[in-house]
């Protein structure tokens, strides 16, 4: 069966500046280590139209800004992570 989520990264000129290209490493390993990896599809989108707010990601219809490398472990597990529990 392949994956029932997806979230999506934005890798536009702002979140892309912004080194947004370092959010999809630190994602992967956050899905390997809940046990996730094969669950859940990271994409990237070309824009999230969100370029004030620094990186975007989006999951379920809901756009996440302001996401960095400081923040991202504790967006995850508070935002993505309830709705990615195995089913």
């Amino acid at each position: 069966m392949g994956p029932s989520d997806t979230v999506y990264l934005c890798m536009g000129s702002a979140c892309h500046q912004s080194h947004g290209y370092r959010l999809l490493p630190r994602l992967e390993e956050l899905l390997r280590r809940h046990g996730l990896a094969g669950r859940v599809e990271l994409k990237g989108a070309f824009c999230l139209e969100n370029c004030q707010a620094a990186c975007s990601l989006k999951f379920h219809g809901r756009v996440f800004t302001g996401v960095n490398e400081r923040n991202l472990t504790e967006l995850f597990e508070r935002d993505l992570l309830p709705h990615l529990q195995p089913r």
